[in-house]
């Protein structure tokens, strides 16, 4: 028995330096590396390509481990701290990945690449963990949890071979969460406009008056205005945007910080038209997209992928939108005494 109990101690003093290195390795994905990598020089294609063979090294020597443990007898406590550091070498190579990918190559790249990076480690650490929950016990074939763990780890570093390689390609791809979420809205309000409202409950609410449909209209025509522009911008990028300077990385970020603020915006704008409609909360929430539509289109202006004839025509047309639906807004507002004629001087 003493032997036993020794000899699981050791296992599981093992286990516990794992994974309080495992921990330190997530710490550290936080550090700000002393001399940040600039997008010069740096090779794209080469760091995906070794980032690939480092996420699959990593698997590999996660399924050792796995096989090891699901077929017993248990390696030797020597031999499973050998193990353990192939994997851990693993982990550092991504880290030190990470830390090499060029500061100035944009933020949403980065930012995808960091949480992907860190979700592998976050599994490595359950995995870790599995290993030491189920030392010494016995399970159903096909049953044990360090398949399933194993299986996080799998699922996790396939994640990484599908991360965009680019700022470009990355921002597209939050943009078009941002196109779907506005699209979700817009649906919604034309569901409860085309149908009777029901609640949760099941139960007939409170329906739109007469009155309230004249602001219906213009508003749904600002929410389908940020649609549009959403939907035109990502296209743009996609047919037009570099990826040639630091520079031009960044300006995806910038457009993105802009298009991101719309969805919030709209859901305001959305929930005032709700039935009882909202008078005041609306005419607030028409003023603020408006103010936002339009900043986003003064920041387009500038970018590399907006000097086009084609941008140029859609991005005035849109303007031209935005324009016409509040137009439509005030007039509504102005007839029912929320508002005001501004006469020039």
């Amino acid at each position: 028995m003493g032997d036993k109990g020794d000899k699981k101690s050791l296992y599981k003093k093992t286990f516990k330096t794992m994974e309080q290195n495992i921990k330190n390795f997530l710490e550290q994905m936080d550090d700000t590396s002393p001399e940040p990598k600039l997008v010069k020089d740096f090779d794209f294609s080469d760091f995906w390509i070794d980032l690939k063979k480092i996420s699959e090294k990593l698997c590999f020597e996660a399924n050792k481990l796995s096989m090891c443990w699901l077929s017993p007898p248990i390696p030797s406590n020597s031999d499973l701290t050998s193990m353990g550091s192939c994997l851990e070498l693993a982990c550092v190579a991504l880290i030190a990945a990470f830390h090499s990918f060029p500061s100035d190559a944009g933020l949403a790249v980065r930012a995808a690449l960091k949480e992907a990076l860190k979700t592998v480690l976050e599994s490595c650490l359950g995995f870790v963990q599995t290993m030491s929950e189920t030392l010494g016990r016995k399970f159903p074939a096909n049953s044990h949890p360090i398949l399933q763990s194993f299986g996080q780890i799998m699922s996790k570093c396939e994640v990484i071979k599908n991360l965009p390689k680019s700022n470009k390609l990355a921002c597209v791809v939050l943009i078009k969460d941002q196109y779907d979420i506005l699209k979700d809205a817009l649906s919604e309000l034309e569901e409860v406009k085309n149908d009777a409202f029901v609640d949760d409950f099941g139960d007939c609410v409170e329906q739109w008056t007469e009155n309230d449909h004249q602001i219906i209209n213009p508003s749904m025509g600002m929410i389908k205005t940020s649609i549009v522009l959403v939907k035109k911008t990502s296209i743009t990028i996609k047919k037009a945007g570099l990826e040639e300077s630091s520079e031009q990385f960044l300006e995806y970020d910038t457009i993105l910080g802009n298009i991101n603020k719309l969805s919030a915006l709209v859901d305001d704008l959305a929930l005032s038209l709700y039935p009882p409609l909202n008078w005041s909360e609306c005419k607030q929430a028409n003023q603020t997209l408006k103010d936002s539509l339009e900043g986003v289109l003064l920041c387009l202006s500038s970018l590399h992928f907006m000097q086009s004839e084609d941008a140029l025509k859609w991005r005035d047309f849109v303007g031209k939108a935005v324009i016409h639906n509040f137009s439509e807004i005030q007039r509504v507002f102005i007839t029912q005494g929320m508002a005001e004629i501004k006469v020039s001087e």
